[in-house]
């Protein structure tokens, strides 16, 4: 369930609607084709990251417990970040959404990477303690596979959610998903930090 809830806060999808709207013009055919093609982006990245991080993490010698620390930080600065409700430089740099409005693959390139499938996450994903398991993984498929749907559908009715939700409820909600973010955070650091040091006491993370 953390990791639904990682997945679906980080990428934000009600929270970055201007942001995806501006990429449309207005131009209803380009916009069911971005919702599509920036889903489909987000659905290959974190299955990448379900089936081939944990092998990733070995292939470096980083241990799952020091992954769970550092990815566990990252989103920490993320969480804070919409709480100010900041643009977060962690996940995705500002100032390449400028630079990339008139591309001609802007559903996959800034808004299915790094928006949806960005460092947040992506290590969210990795991080699962399901991942190291095939039960596991095939679960955590399902759960990106839901996420993508239901970040499909948002940007779908990306025109319908934005004339109905001010930009102060954006702000709002925003930093409540923030909140829980950081508070998911909290728990990756404290999964690593007990993993990696068995006396500091059992807090698991679980879903």
């Amino acid at each position: 369930m953390h990791t639904a809830v990682g997945i679906f806060t980080i990428s934000n999808p009600i929270g970055n609607l201007p942001i995806y709207l501006s990429f449309t013009n207005g131009n209803k055919s380009q916009h069911r084709a971005i919702a599509r093609s920036s889903a489909f982006t987000m659905v290959i990245g974190l299955l990448l990251a379900t089936w081939l991080g944990n092998d990733l993490l070995g292939f470096f010698g980083i241990g799952r417990p020091a992954f769970q620390v550092a990815g566990g930080l990252i989103v920490v600065l993320i969480g804070l970040s919409m709480l100010r409700s900041e643009p977060s430089k962690v996940h995705h740099d500002p100032k390449s959404l400028e630079r990339d409005q008139n591309s001609s693959v802007k559903g996959i390139v800034p808004l299915g990477i790094p928006l949806l499938a960005g460092p947040g996450t992506l290590t969210v994903v990795i991080a699962d303690p399901n991942a190291t398991s095939m039960g596991g993984k095939v679960m955590l498929s399902l759960v990106v596979l839901t996420m993508s749907l239901l970040i499909y559908l948002i940007f779908n009715a990306g025109e319908l959610f934005s004339s109905r939700i001010s930009e102060s409820a954006l702000q709002v909600l925003t930093k409540i998903m923030g909140l829980i973010l950081t508070a998911i955070a909290v728990q990756m650091l404290f999964t690593g930090f007990s993993a990696g040091f068995p006396m500091l006491g059992g807090v698991g993370l679980t879903g």
